[in-house]
């Protein structure tokens, strides 16, 4: 029995790329070694009270390893009080980490405390030749100045076995369009300027605005203005089910990281809008396909915030800090610390669109290269050798 410890909070907001993620990577395991008992819960379970029935599993599985720079235990995990009370091995899966801003200064910024690298070094041995998979190349490249191998795994949600090989649906007309919102409120007008651009380059196609998590406030201002320019809004939350409209799609245009994996593995074209280091890290793993939706330029003041107060305060304030209840109170350069929206990224983004149209989609062949491949050199053997 695996026991599998899941992103996707599904007493919440029922966020689907997380569950895509889940379901794919327990699709690839059983494709390799078989029909396998799996036991999947919220990765913020704790078993203390349980240690006989978690000591019976084969493995411990991180799906969507979310490491974070100070505290990876409690905030993403919890597992047990005490770890060494833990048998079976605990196997990361697609390693994943965030910073923001997302650009290579702030990157080589990235130092984990001691909390994070105790957790680390106790799923390592669990790893193939003690090597840490990752799900793109900034990742890995954190990972490795602080210290850690590492291997390019992809995120499981890359790939759809059935599809491995094929080639990409490239349209000359486009007649059904996806777009996916932003996560952070410093989007929503950029998001909004995006949709009417869309809507002027595509009038004639089916227009759906999906949503991959239960809706908030932000969510419900930008759906607002697309349903007045003819938009259609899809609620995808919770299951993977909701997703297979992405395999009739001629393009998707959004910033949900997994909204754009989950039309990539059907072999549909998609843009990306960055928001952080997680979208700038795939755009640069594939060799495309992404937008910067966020300023380069940032005061000082914001680099390395959530790092000073995380040293001594709780976390919580720490992130309380880096949102806008309370850095308003705070400094007074609010949006620079937060970061602004960059303005070129709507034309840049339709002028991708036209570009890209115009001349065969050519950034697909370099995204299927990197799927395919990294798929046979990276997933495939990590997978095989981690549960032998």
């Amino acid at each position: 029995m695996l026991v599998g410890l899941s992103p996707c909070p599904r007493h919440a907001s029922g966020n689907v790329g997380d569950q895509l993620l889940v379901e794919v990577t327990i699709e690839l395991i059983e494709d390799i070694h078989g029909l396998r008992e799996f036991e999947v819960y919220f990765k913020r379970e704790d078993f203390t009270s349980r240690l006989d029935d978690i000591n019976e599993a084969d493995a411990i599985l991180l799906f969507g390893f979310e490491i974070e720079q100070r505290q990876i235990r409690p905030s993403q995990y919890r597992i047990a009080e005490d770890l060494t009370t833990v048998e079976p091995p605990i196997i990361p899966i697609a390693s994943c980490y965030s910073f923001f801003p997302g650009d290579r200064v702030e990157l080589r910024r990235q130092v984990f405390g001691s909390e994070t690298r105790s957790f680390i070094d106790r799923v390592v041995p669990a790893c193939p030749d003690e090597t840490i998979p990752v799900r793109d190349a900034w990742v890995g490249e954190v990972l490795e100045q602080n210290g850690y191998d590492t291997v390019l795994t992809g995120d499981p949600a890359w790939y759809a076995l059935e599809r491995l090989g094929d080639e990409f649906h490239r349209p000359q007309s486009v007649e059904q369009v996806v777009f996916t919102t932003p996560h952070s409120w410093q989007y929503v007008e950029q998001a909004k300027s995006l949709l009417r651009e869309l809507t002027n380059e595509f009038p004639d196609a089916r227009r759906i605005v999906s949503l991959h998590a239960a809706p908030l406030e932000r969510d419900r201002e930008i759906c607002a203005a697309a349903k007045k320019a003819g938009w259609e809004i899809h609620y995808a939350s919770h299951e993977t089910d909701n997703l297979s409209l992405y395999k009739r799609t001629d393009l998707h245009v959004g910033y949900r990281y997994h909204g754009h994996l989950a039309h990539l593995r059907y072999r549909r074209p998609s843009i990306l809008l960055e928001e952080d280091s997680r979208g700038r890290g795939l755009t640069e793993t594939f060799g495309g396909g992404g937008i910067r939706a966020f300023e380069s330029e940032y005061s000082t003041a914001y680099r390395g915030l959530p790092r000073r107060f995380a040293d001594s305060t709780p976390i919580h304030m720490a992130h309380a800090l880096a949102n806008k209840v309370g850095l308003t109170n705070v400094l007074a350069e609010y949006s620079s610390l937060k970061g602004n929206a960059r303005p070129e990224a709507v034309e840049e983004t339709i002028s991708m669109i036209q570009n890209q149209r115009s001349n065969g989609w050519p950034m697909l062949t370099a995204i299927r290269k990197t799927i395919d491949e990294t798929y046979e050199t990276g997933m495939q053997p990590f997978l095989q050798s981690a549960l032998d």
